[in-house]
């Protein structure tokens, strides 16, 4: 099989990997509300076979194995191993039987033909080296009348979780380029019609993109809150291969830039997804 996606398999099997572990509950609470969304958008049957694409440590999996019951299957696939031996232990220790994970690149795994009811994906799609060959392929896998649903990041500039983060952190760290627009990354799909377009070459029909926006607390403190970002998006191995004196200067800066965006509740951001949906016929 050709080798493909290899400087994003490098990337989550590396140091990316071990830094997501560490920050899942962090990640969950913050990405949570937008994948449920897309979840209810999905609407799970009981005994369903589901995918769930780029499953990470496994939270959607979980909820959506609730959703089809015992009599129905969930299946992740990520491309990350240390993810993935994450979410296989969680799933050992909640003894839940109606999951399995893969791990491979659903743009050419070989899936067996006519096999799920529903695609999902949370923030797993916008990584492909190659998109409409990616959905081509996936959907070689769903019964007729199948579903996909996905919700992947839309505008950066409104995303001010990771725009003002990744300004603030680049006085002080060598941040990596800006990936260009469509290449491989969490801003891959920010174009509704980019979007669009690779459905329909990938075969997809009656295809629905709506604007999800949410705020959401992203830590209770100052300190919590620049701790855990400073870890994600183009900031994290930056940040992990920097030294202490430097760590602290990005936390104190971020600190101060979210000052602005502190409430009771904590610090709150402005999140603007894509929820995306389409049929196999």
């Amino acid at each position: 099989m050709k080798i493909i996606n290899q400087e994003q398999k490098e990337f989550w099997n590396e140091k990316k990997g071990d830094i997501w572990v560490s920050l899942e509950h962090n990640i969950d609470k913050m990405l949570g509300p937008l994948g449920d969304q897309a979840i209810k958008i999905l609407k799970p049957k009981l005994g369903e076979k589901i995918l769930d694409i780029g499953c990470g440590t496994g939270s959607t999996s979980q909820t959506l194995s609730k959703l089809v019951g015992e009599s129905g299957l969930v299946t992740g696939i990520d491309i990350s191993k240390p993810i993935l031996n994450f979410a296989e232990k969680e799933r050992e220790s909640k003894k839940i039987k109606n999951i399995n994970f893969i791990k491979a690149d659903a743009q050419n795994h070989q899936f067996s033909n006519l096999n799920y009811d529903a695609i999902f994906s949370r923030f797993g799609v916008m990584f492909f080296e190659d998109p409409i060959a990616a959905f081509k392929n996936i959907k070689k896998s769903l019964v007729g009348n199948g579903r996909l649903t996905f919700v992947c990041w839309s505008k950066r500039e409104e995303n001010d979780w990771i725009n003002l983060s990744s300004n603030v952190a680049s006085q002080f760290l060598e941040l990596p380029p800006k990936a260009n627009p469509k290449d491989p990354g969490p801003f891959a799909f920010e174009d509704y019609f980019y979007i669009k377009e690779i459905l329909i070459k990938a075969g997809w029909s009656n295809i629905k993109i709506q604007s999800y926006n949410e705020n959401i607390i992203i830590g209770d403190t100052l300190d919590r809150a620049a701790d855990f970002l400073s870890r994600m998006g183009p900031m994290s191995v930056p940040f992990e291969n920097a030294n202490e004196q430097t760590k602290e200067k990005v936390v104190s800066a971020l600190k101060e830039c979210y000052s602005k965006y502190f409430t009771p509740k904590g610090v709150e951001f402005h999140f603007s997804s894509w929820i995306v949906s389409a049929l196999n016929n």
